[in-house]
Protein backbone atom coordinates (compact mmCIF):
# COMPACT_ATOMS: atom_id res chain seq x y z
CA UNK A 1 0.00 0.00 0.00
CA UNK A 2 1.14 3.53 -0.70
CA UNK A 3 1.62 5.94 2.18
CA UNK A 4 -1.69 7.61 1.39
CA UNK A 5 -3.55 4.29 1.25
CA UNK A 6 -2.33 3.56 4.75
CA UNK A 7 -3.22 7.08 5.83
CA UNK A 8 -6.72 6.81 4.37
CA UNK A 9 -7.23 3.54 6.21
CA UNK A 10 -6.26 5.22 9.46
CA UNK A 11 -8.65 8.08 8.73
CA UNK A 12 -11.56 5.75 8.11
CA UNK A 13 -10.69 3.85 11.28
CA UNK A 14 -10.40 7.07 13.27
CA UNK A 15 -13.71 8.33 11.93
CA UNK A 16 -15.54 5.39 13.54
CA UNK A 17 -18.28 5.74 10.94
CA UNK A 18 -19.22 3.64 7.95
CA UNK A 19 -17.51 5.03 4.88
CA UNK A 20 -20.14 5.81 2.23
CA UNK A 21 -19.23 6.52 -1.39
CA UNK A 22 -18.38 10.20 -1.72
CA UNK A 23 -19.79 10.17 -5.24
CA UNK A 24 -23.24 8.97 -4.17
CA UNK A 25 -24.68 12.45 -4.56
CA UNK A 26 -24.25 14.42 -7.76
CA UNK A 27 -23.10 18.02 -7.98
CA UNK A 28 -26.42 18.96 -9.60
CA UNK A 29 -28.33 17.61 -6.62
CA UNK A 30 -26.04 19.47 -4.25
CA UNK A 31 -26.53 22.73 -6.16
CA UNK A 32 -30.32 22.37 -6.08
CA UNK A 33 -30.22 21.69 -2.34
CA UNK A 34 -27.96 24.68 -1.64
CA UNK A 35 -30.16 27.05 -3.63
CA UNK A 36 -33.11 26.14 -1.40
CA UNK A 37 -31.22 26.74 1.85
CA UNK A 38 -31.95 29.80 3.99
CA UNK A 39 -28.38 30.75 4.88
CA UNK A 40 -29.36 33.69 7.09
CA UNK A 41 -31.47 31.48 9.33
CA UNK A 42 -28.84 28.71 9.38
CA UNK A 43 -26.09 31.17 10.31
CA UNK A 44 -28.08 32.64 13.20
CA UNK A 45 -28.93 29.16 14.45
CA UNK A 46 -25.37 27.78 14.35
CA UNK A 47 -23.13 30.77 15.14
CA UNK A 48 -23.96 33.98 16.98
CA UNK A 49 -22.45 37.34 16.07
CA UNK A 50 -20.00 37.28 19.00
CA UNK A 51 -18.89 33.73 18.13
CA UNK A 52 -18.19 34.74 14.54
CA UNK A 53 -16.18 37.76 15.71
CA UNK A 54 -14.16 35.55 18.09
CA UNK A 55 -13.42 33.13 15.26
CA UNK A 56 -12.27 35.99 13.03
CA UNK A 57 -10.07 37.43 15.79
CA UNK A 58 -8.42 34.03 16.33
CA UNK A 59 -7.76 33.64 12.60
CA UNK A 60 -6.33 37.15 12.24
CA UNK A 61 -3.99 36.71 15.21
CA UNK A 62 -2.64 33.38 13.96
CA UNK A 63 -2.85 32.85 10.21
CA UNK A 64 -4.60 35.62 8.23
CA UNK A 65 -3.77 39.09 9.64
CA UNK A 66 -5.56 40.75 6.70
CA UNK A 67 -8.67 38.55 6.80
CA UNK A 68 -11.78 40.39 5.56
CA UNK A 69 -9.56 43.27 4.42
CA UNK A 70 -8.08 41.70 1.29
CA UNK A 71 -8.76 38.48 -0.60
CA UNK A 72 -6.53 35.49 -0.03
CA UNK A 73 -3.71 34.90 -2.48
CA UNK A 74 -3.51 31.57 -4.28
CA UNK A 75 -0.11 29.91 -4.01
CA UNK A 76 1.15 26.43 -4.83
CA UNK A 77 0.29 23.58 -2.43
CA UNK A 78 3.93 23.30 -1.36
CA UNK A 79 3.96 27.03 -0.64
CA UNK A 80 0.88 26.65 1.56
CA UNK A 81 2.67 24.00 3.60
CA UNK A 82 5.82 26.13 3.83
CA UNK A 83 3.95 29.22 4.99
CA UNK A 84 2.06 27.27 7.65
CA UNK A 85 4.84 24.92 8.73
CA UNK A 86 5.27 26.67 12.08
CA UNK A 87 1.67 26.24 13.22
CA UNK A 88 2.07 22.77 14.70
CA UNK A 89 0.32 20.88 11.90
CA UNK A 90 1.39 18.00 9.66
CA UNK A 91 0.58 18.26 5.96
CA UNK A 92 -0.01 15.61 3.34
CA UNK A 93 -0.64 16.31 -0.34
CA UNK A 94 -2.39 13.68 -2.45
CA UNK A 95 -3.54 13.66 -6.07
CA UNK A 96 -6.74 11.63 -6.05
CA UNK A 97 -8.44 11.09 -9.41
CA UNK A 98 -11.67 9.36 -10.38
CA UNK A 99 -15.21 10.21 -9.27
CA UNK A 100 -14.72 9.25 -5.64
CA UNK A 101 -11.21 10.70 -5.44
CA UNK A 102 -12.27 14.07 -6.84
CA UNK A 103 -15.25 14.19 -4.50
CA UNK A 104 -12.79 14.53 -1.62
CA UNK A 105 -11.23 18.00 -1.35
CA UNK A 106 -9.38 17.42 1.91
CA UNK A 107 -9.65 16.36 5.52
CA UNK A 108 -8.45 17.24 9.01
CA UNK A 109 -7.55 14.85 11.81
CA UNK A 110 -6.80 16.23 15.27
CA UNK A 111 -4.08 13.68 16.06
CA UNK A 112 -2.27 11.43 13.62
CA UNK A 113 0.82 9.22 13.69
CA UNK A 114 3.62 8.98 16.22
CA UNK A 115 3.94 12.77 16.39
CA UNK A 116 0.33 13.02 17.64
CA UNK A 117 0.00 16.29 15.73
CA UNK A 118 -3.04 17.46 13.77
CA UNK A 119 -2.98 16.44 10.12
CA UNK A 120 -4.23 18.42 7.13
CA UNK A 121 -4.51 16.50 3.86
CA UNK A 122 -5.48 18.23 0.62
CA UNK A 123 -6.32 16.68 -2.76
CA UNK A 124 -4.14 18.46 -5.32
CA UNK A 125 -6.03 17.05 -8.34
CA UNK A 126 -8.29 20.10 -8.27
CA UNK A 127 -8.22 23.65 -9.61
CA UNK A 128 -5.97 25.99 -7.57
CA UNK A 129 -9.05 27.84 -6.27
CA UNK A 130 -10.51 24.60 -4.88
CA UNK A 131 -7.13 23.62 -3.42
CA UNK A 132 -6.85 27.00 -1.72
CA UNK A 133 -10.36 26.70 -0.29
CA UNK A 134 -9.55 23.21 1.02
CA UNK A 135 -6.33 24.39 2.69
CA UNK A 136 -8.17 27.31 4.28
CA UNK A 137 -11.12 25.20 5.44
CA UNK A 138 -8.88 22.57 7.05
CA UNK A 139 -6.70 25.21 8.69
CA UNK A 140 -9.94 26.73 9.94
CA UNK A 141 -10.65 23.43 11.74
CA UNK A 142 -7.28 23.70 13.42
CA UNK A 143 -7.94 27.27 14.55
CA UNK A 144 -11.54 27.08 15.72
CA UNK A 145 -11.17 23.74 17.50
CA UNK A 146 -9.74 25.49 20.54
CA UNK A 147 -12.73 27.85 20.65
CA UNK A 148 -15.29 25.04 20.98
CA UNK A 149 -15.88 23.01 24.13
CA UNK A 150 -16.55 19.86 22.09
CA UNK A 151 -13.68 18.47 20.04
CA UNK A 152 -14.50 15.98 17.33
CA UNK A 153 -12.11 13.03 17.70
CA UNK A 154 -12.71 11.66 14.20
CA UNK A 155 -11.60 12.82 10.78
CA UNK A 156 -13.48 15.78 9.33
CA UNK A 157 -13.86 15.36 5.57
CA UNK A 158 -14.47 18.19 3.11
CA UNK A 159 -16.46 17.04 0.09
CA UNK A 160 -18.58 18.95 -2.41
CA UNK A 161 -21.64 16.94 -1.35
CA UNK A 162 -21.59 18.09 2.27
CA UNK A 163 -21.82 21.88 2.13
CA UNK A 164 -25.49 21.84 3.11
CA UNK A 165 -24.70 19.68 6.13
CA UNK A 166 -22.20 22.28 7.32
CA UNK A 167 -25.07 24.69 7.98
CA UNK A 168 -26.26 22.55 10.89
CA UNK A 169 -22.78 21.94 12.32
CA UNK A 170 -21.01 24.91 13.99
CA UNK A 171 -17.63 23.14 13.86
CA UNK A 172 -17.94 22.83 10.07
CA UNK A 173 -19.62 26.17 9.43
CA UNK A 174 -16.96 28.12 11.35
CA UNK A 175 -14.13 27.14 8.94
CA UNK A 176 -16.45 27.95 6.03
CA UNK A 177 -16.95 31.43 7.50
CA UNK A 178 -13.19 31.97 7.32
CA UNK A 179 -13.06 30.75 3.72
CA UNK A 180 -15.93 33.04 2.69
CA UNK A 181 -14.25 36.05 4.30
CA UNK A 182 -10.99 35.19 2.57
CA UNK A 183 -12.71 34.91 -0.80
CA UNK A 184 -14.97 37.95 -0.38
CA UNK A 185 -13.30 40.57 1.87
CA UNK A 186 -15.53 43.33 3.21
CA UNK A 187 -15.15 45.90 0.43
CA UNK A 188 -15.64 43.34 -2.34
CA UNK A 189 -18.58 41.72 -0.53
CA UNK A 190 -20.36 45.06 -0.20
CA UNK A 191 -19.79 45.80 -3.87
CA UNK A 192 -21.10 42.42 -5.02
CA UNK A 193 -23.91 41.71 -2.55
CA UNK A 194 -25.24 45.18 -1.81
CA UNK A 195 -26.60 47.42 -4.54
CA UNK A 196 -27.08 51.18 -4.24
CA UNK A 197 -30.55 52.66 -4.49
CA UNK A 198 -31.93 56.19 -4.59
CA UNK A 199 -30.91 58.39 -1.70
CA UNK A 200 -32.81 57.74 1.51
CA UNK A 201 -32.76 59.38 4.91
CA UNK A 202 -32.21 55.98 6.50
CA UNK A 203 -30.17 53.67 4.24
CA UNK A 204 -28.24 54.21 1.05
CA UNK A 205 -27.91 50.50 0.27
CA UNK A 206 -30.18 47.50 0.50
CA UNK A 207 -29.50 43.80 0.46
CA UNK A 208 -29.45 42.34 -3.02
CA UNK A 209 -31.11 39.00 -3.54
CA UNK A 210 -28.80 36.26 -4.71
CA UNK A 211 -30.41 34.73 -7.83
CA UNK A 212 -30.51 31.05 -8.69
CA UNK A 213 -27.04 29.53 -8.70
CA UNK A 214 -25.03 32.74 -8.29
CA UNK A 215 -25.07 36.22 -9.75
CA UNK A 216 -23.06 37.11 -12.83
CA UNK A 217 -20.92 39.46 -10.72
CA UNK A 218 -19.88 36.55 -8.47
CA UNK A 219 -18.91 34.40 -11.45
CA UNK A 220 -16.98 37.25 -13.05
CA UNK A 221 -15.19 37.87 -9.77
CA UNK A 222 -14.10 34.23 -9.47
CA UNK A 223 -12.86 34.26 -13.05
CA UNK A 224 -10.90 37.49 -12.67
CA UNK A 225 -9.53 36.94 -9.17
CA UNK A 226 -9.00 33.17 -9.00
CA UNK A 227 -8.94 32.08 -12.65
CA UNK A 228 -12.00 29.85 -12.20
CA UNK A 229 -14.26 30.20 -15.24
CA UNK A 230 -17.50 28.37 -15.97
CA UNK A 231 -17.84 29.53 -19.58
CA UNK A 232 -21.01 29.71 -21.67
CA UNK A 233 -21.42 26.00 -22.29
CA UNK A 234 -23.00 23.66 -19.73
CA UNK A 235 -20.35 23.09 -17.03
CA UNK A 236 -18.55 19.75 -16.86
CA UNK A 237 -19.07 17.48 -13.86
CA UNK A 238 -15.93 18.88 -12.27
CA UNK A 239 -17.02 22.49 -12.86
CA UNK A 240 -20.42 21.71 -11.35
CA UNK A 241 -18.58 20.48 -8.28
CA UNK A 242 -16.80 23.84 -8.05
CA UNK A 243 -20.06 25.69 -8.68
CA UNK A 244 -21.53 24.04 -5.60
CA UNK A 245 -18.67 25.54 -3.59
CA UNK A 246 -19.10 28.96 -5.18
CA UNK A 247 -22.81 28.96 -4.30
CA UNK A 248 -22.13 27.87 -0.72
CA UNK A 249 -19.44 30.44 0.04
CA UNK A 250 -21.27 33.25 -1.79
CA UNK A 251 -24.54 32.66 0.07
CA UNK A 252 -22.70 32.35 3.37
CA UNK A 253 -20.82 35.62 2.74
CA UNK A 254 -24.08 37.31 1.81
CA UNK A 255 -25.60 36.14 5.10
CA UNK A 256 -22.62 37.35 7.15
CA UNK A 257 -22.94 40.76 5.56
CA UNK A 258 -26.68 41.21 5.91
CA UNK A 259 -27.20 39.47 9.26
CA UNK A 260 -24.10 40.48 11.22
CA UNK A 261 -22.79 43.40 9.13
CA UNK A 262 -19.42 41.63 8.81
Amino acid sequence: MSFFDELASEVVKASKVRYVSLASRTASEEIQALEQQDYARALRKSLGRSEVRNIIAEAKSTVWPRLNEESVKLVSPTEFTRLWSGLGVQFQLAKLQGAEGLALLGFYVREMGSARLPLICVNTAHHPAAIGAAFSHEMGHHLVGRLFDSFKPHAQLLTYTAYGEHLDDPEELAPDVLVSLGVFPRAIARKIFLKPRKASRFKSVAAAELPHSVSTSVLKYFEGRFGLSFGKRPPSAKKLQYLAGVIHFAKLRHALLTEYEI
